[in-house]
């Protein structure tokens, strides 16, 4: 099954943020939570329980996700950064 990636608009402008290597390496998560949807990344615990995260760690951005609640293979991208600080964990729990 091939999933749908939607972005959120903050998502969007996480994204713009980055610099092109860094575009380049999120391209390539969000083509694996296209190809795999849930079955890729490691699950989120507390305020982001049901979301999912996927890890560059050379570079230290995460990708926070979730399955829509319709549940028709659409996947929402919520937000897209650094790990310090835990920046995009907040950034997610304040999109939900």
């Amino acid at each position: 099954m091939v999933y749908k990636v939607e972005f959120i608009e903050e998502a969007i402008q996480d994204f713009k943020k980055l610099d092109r290597s860094q575009q380049i390496l999120i391209r390539k998560s969000i083509l694996k939570i296209e190809k795999y949807g849930m079955q890729v990344g490691e699950d989120l615990r507390g305020e982001l329980s049901g979301c999912r995260k996927l890890k560059h760690k050379k570079a230290g951005l995460r990708v926070v996700f979730r399955e829509t609640k319709n549940g028709l293979g659409i996947i929402q991208i919520l937000a897209i950064g650094k790990r310090s600080d835990k920046e995009v964990y907040k950034s997610a729990t304040k999109r939900l």
